[in-house]
């Protein structure tokens, strides 16, 4: 079955990149999750949690019990509400069922238009915003996770993309796949092919953009740590583009690119950890407290570029 999977993944996904669009998903890489964000970003190796959805549907086969996530967050000096609901219904030990639904939105976006359309721009004849749009990105997420084998897990997605801009709209439908192997209990490696196959999104108006597929990888390394004894884990992932990125990138060759995260996360006490990473350049840090079978948490990015991000999350897990 994993030879199959393989087969099958591999050559949609050079096929996809042909004919893919520059950025046309970014919306779709923020990123899903507070753990996650305090972790840098790299969370494809560990997606232990109802996220596992969006950062590696295969982690959602170790999630054991019925558990929802809710998180806000509004980043880019607030411009920018993101909101995320995600959810896992174990089905039985071996199916898993994972759900998300985001909604990013960005509100009072200035059109604008020159008071005589007819003459150039001047001091004398200044644009001036005649009507004032809101911009919101929907995705619906739904998985399945099961096992190939023993500490090998696999999972698909399936994700519904729904846009406005003013008065235009826009849909369109994408898949992930991804894979999670346990080498040994304390170490583990994961990979999510996102949009695998090219995700296409239809806009009102006739045009058409394909997302092109990119893959994040990475590992996860648990120890205890020295000094302070207390059992930690350090993560590091690379997200790889195929849109010609460049000097957007950290590395880039040829059409590929590369971006870096890396995480540590310290478990003080079962009801309390702390973690810290590199989401590229930019320093998250974050904290989780639990109480029964709740957990709040918050992480923090500090990105001197677009504003500092906050987020914050509740999350319910029901034991049976």
């Amino acid at each position: 079955m994993k030879k199959i999977f393989i087969l099958l993944i591999v050559p949609l996904i050079s096929l996809s990149i042909s004919y893919a669009d520059k950025y046309a998903g970014e919306f779709l890489n923020i990123g899903v999750g507070v753990k996650s964000r305090a972790l840098g970003n790299a969370f494809v190796a560990l997606a232990d949690d109802p996220t596992a959805t969006y950062w590696n549907p295969a982690g959602i086969y170790y999630c054991n019990h019925l558990s929802f996530n809710i998180m806000h967050s509004e980043e880019y000096a607030g411009n920018l509400k993101y909101d995320a609901i995600s959810a896992v219904y174990p089905l039985d030990d071996s199916k898993k069922f994972g759900f998300l639904l985001t909604r990013t939105g960005i509100s009072g976006i200035p059109l604008t238009e020159l008071e005589d359309p007819d003459d150039t721009i001047s001091v004398y004849n200044p644009p001036y915003a005649y009507k004032h749009v809101s911009d919101a990105d929907y995705t619906g997420y739904l998985s399945f996770s099961s096992r190939l084998y023993d500490n090998f897990s696999f999972g698909i997605t399936t994700k519904l993309v729904y846009r406005t801009i003013g008065d235009i709209k826009a849909s369109g439908i994408g898949l992930d796949a991804g894979l999670l192997y346990k080498i040994k209990p304390a170490i583990q490696v994961g990979l999510n092919v996102r949009d695998a196959i090219g995700t296409t999104i239809w806009w009102k108006n006739g045009e058409t953009e394909t997302v092109s597929p990119n893959i994040l990888a990475g590992a996860s390394v648990g120890f205890i740590f020295p000094i302070i004894n207390v059992p930690s884990r350090l993560l590091c992932q690379t997200d790889i583009y195929f849109e010609n990125r460049k000097e957007s990138a950290q590395l880039s060759a040829s059409r590929a690119s590369f971006d870096f995260h890396a995480g540590l996360l310290f478990d003080f006490a079962p009801f309390l950890s702390i973690a810290c990473g590199i989401d590229r350049e930019y320093f998250t840090a974050g904290a989780f407290i639990s109480y029964k079978n709740y957990t709040l948490q918050y992480a923090f990015e500090d990105n001197s570029d677009l504003d500092n991000i906050h987020r914050i999350s509740l999350g319910v897990e029901f034991f049976h």
